[in-house]
């Protein structure tokens, strides 16, 4: 019985999608079946739009045809990315600990996003 629930369990996480929320100052993303990775805004500097950036090998984490998430080899080195590879604009910034790179559903919804964290 336990078997069946686990493999029910994994079916239905994969079958959800990734999502970004802003909530309480802090970047939340979610990814089936991954840990939910949380950015604190007001750690954010140095934050970029950027279009065409260019994403290397995976080094741990999530990748599938609509997303990545984990750390990848990037032109800026290792990155904790947060992206679906099929839109090409994307959020760059750095923290005290990491460099990042994330993007939304699509190119319009990143822009926004980008405003949205730029502003607060």
């Amino acid at each position: 019985m336990i078997p069946i629930l686990i493999v029910t369990s994994l079916i239905k996480d994969s079958n959800q999608k990734p999502a970004i929320k802003i909530k309480d100052n802090e970047i939340i993303t979610s990814v089936p079946n991954c840990s939910e990775p949380t950015i604190k805004i007001d750690k954010i500097r140095n934050i970029k739009l950027l279009d065409n950036v260019e994403i290397g090998n995976k080094q741990v984490g999530y990748k599938e045809d609509k997303c990545y998430a984990g750390y990848f080899d990037t032109q800026f080195g290792t990155c904790f990315i947060y992206i679906n590879p099929n839109i090409h604009s994307y959020i760059y910034f750095e923290t005290k600990d990491d460099k990042c790179l994330i993007n939304y559903e699509s190119e319009e919804k990143t822009k926004e996003l980008y405003e949205t964290i730029k502003n607060i």
